[in-house]
């Protein structure tokens, strides 16, 4: 019996030895996602763009409610039979002003989702390029780090290759 618990003594040490010898030393980084997407070229070409846009519709919607305000101060000139047909159109074209206006938001707001889905997943496959290519075992949000040492930050790295891969 001596012999048994001496072993399986002997054993559990030997086995504790063993898991220090193969333990790895881990490489791990950590970067600020939301700079490098506010700092990326593409995010602020796309900015720029829906910026545009959102201002030419702005316009547009303008210009239909300023026609809708004209002839509702019309109405009040009108005889009752044409104010009641006008007062239809005004209704009309306040209908299709609201419609307007909600389908350029709904395709501003789309436009916007994809552009920015489309930039995660370039900042996404240069991090993973990036790790793989510099043997980072885990990379984490800068976010969930309460300290770390700077030379573990890789958020200028991988800004530099994705604004220099949006160049090309």
């Amino acid at each position: 019996m001596k012999k048994c618990v001496i072993f399986l003594v002997a054993f559990f040490v030997a086995c504790s030895f063993c898991s220090v010898s193969f333990a790895k030393d881990l490489k791990i980084g950590y970067l600020n996602f939301l700079e490098v997407f506010n700092e990326y070229k593409k995010t602020k070409d796309y900015d720029e763009t829906l910026n545009k846009k959102a201002e030419v519709k702005e316009k547009e919607l303008k210009v239909k409610e300023s026609e809708i305000e004209k002839m509702q101060s019309k109405l009040n000139v009108l005889k009752d039979k044409e104010k009641e047909k006008q007062q239809k159109d005004v209704e009309k074209a306040a209908q299709e002003f609201i419609q307007l206006k909600r389908q350029s938001l709904i395709d501003l707001k789309k436009e916007k989702d994809e552009r920015m889905k489309e930039i995660i997943e370039d900042i996404d496959k240069a991090i993973k390029d990036y790790s793989k290519k510099n043997n980072f075992d885990l990379v984490i949000h800068g976010s969930a780090v309460l300290y770390g040492d700077n030379a573990m930050d890789i958020t200028q790295d991988i800004l530099k290759i994705v604004n220099g891969s949006a160049k090309k």
